[in-house]
């Protein structure tokens, strides 16, 4: 508990707009390294990490970092054939050697949009600090992340590829689906495999199982997604068609209805929260359950906000969550199974409630 407690004050006191980046290149320590460049590296997902167990935290902090590392290579190279050589000199590095590779590096001129990227750049090229902390993981939680990264990598090639055959843009909701799946369904899927062998079980799931992570998955990307919009737009990455006009940028009227479209799709996505946190195998007491409690709840505030800034009215207000509320529900999710579905069964009533008055909107309208 010392240890959480340590990593959630470190995550709270993260300015992730400000990262400290001389001090973070100077911390030669593999441990360390990885536990300090954490919280500026992720967005909730250190913070849901930094809920879990030393022995469970420790593989899903190394694993995070390489999928960063894999997500700097997609993002910010300009020329297809640099960030698709990048992506398979990642994948490749972890080629059963006893140490992975050295890993690929990309050119500092330029690249960097904002103090965020320059955090990016700087895991990349300081890849081998997170190397040392991969090679003492146990030989099973290094198989699962030498999986997630071939996995999510070779599905990143994809998307580069992709994006470059048509103009930047993917088509329709099924590619869509599918890029969510491979750069958060993968590691959703990773994180299942690493409990189920905490639990002492084999870590592979069946085709049901695969479908709920994937639905739970893509609502959270899909959040990444409606955040960035303008951004990606900016640097000519149109995850829905109709942004790509022609022009400097999108019309903000275009931007909110995009929005929309993938709130909608985001609360259909909702019901599979609760079978899904209902699947993952926990103890009684179990941080685990309240570290994935957390990653819904944070899903869920988004596109709640969302909706309200886009106007809409589709959550109840009793179902809003507000800081004390999340805290509150994560800690009866970690000391009880019964707290845990009292929480899954709210979470589910927001999206069903959120589902229903969108439809009544549609019809009014």
């Amino acid at each position: 508990m010392i240890h959480v407690a340590r990593r959630l004050l470190q995550n709270l006191r993260s300015d992730r707009d400000r990262p400290p980046l001389e001090r973070l290149a100077s911390i030669e320590d593999p441990e360390r390294f990885t536990w300090e460049v954490l919280p500026y590296a992720a967005r909730t997902f250190s913070f849901c990490i930094a809920l879990l167990p030393r022995r469970t935290a420790r593989p899903l902090a190394v694993a995070y970092l390489y999928c960063r590392m894999l997500d700097t290579c997609e993002d910010l190279p300009r020329a297809v054939a640099e960030k698709e050589a990048a992506l398979r000199a990642m994948v490749d590095r972890f080629d059963g050697a006893a140490e992975p590779r050295a890993a690929p590096r990309l050119a500092d001129d330029g690249l960097a949009r904002d103090e965020r990227d320059r955090v990016y750049l700087l895991l990349l090229r300081h890849a081998g600090r997170v190397d040392r902390c991969f090679v003492t993981l146990p030989a099973a939680q290094r198989e699962g992340i030498v999986r997630l990264v071939r996995r999510m990598g070779e599905g990143m090639i994809w998307a580069v590829r992709t994006f470059a055959e048509q103009g930047g843009a993917l088509d329709g909701r099924a590619q869509l689906t599918r890029y969510c799946f491979e750069v958060l369904g993968n590691p959703l899927l990773f994180a299942e495999e690493m409990q189920r062998l905490e639990m002492g079980l084999p870590p592979e799931v069946d085709a049901r199982r695969r479908e709920l992570v994937a639905a739970v998955g893509e609502a959270i990307q899909l959040a990444n997604v409606a955040r960035d919009l303008e951004k990606d737009a900016a640097a000519g990455v149109f995850y829905d068609p109709t942004l790509r006009t022609g022009a400097s940028a999108p019309p903000p009227a275009a931007i909110a209805a995009v929005r929309g479209r993938l709130l909608g799709r985001a609360i259909v996505l909702g019901r599979a929260f609760r079978p899904y946190m209902e699947g993952v195998p926990t103890p009684r007491l179990s941080l685990a359950r309240g570290a994935g409690l957390a990653l819904l709840l944070f899903t869920l505030a988004f596109w709640q906000g969302t909706a309200r800034r886009l106007g809409l009215a589709l959550f109840e207000n009793s179902s809003n969550v507000t800081p004390l509320r999340a805290t509150v529900w994560i800690v009866r999710a970690v000391f009880s199974r019964g707290g845990a579905d009292a929480v899954l069964a709210r979470i589910e009533g927001a999206f069903s409630h959120a589902e229903a008055a969108l439809a009544n909107s549609r019809s009014d309208g």
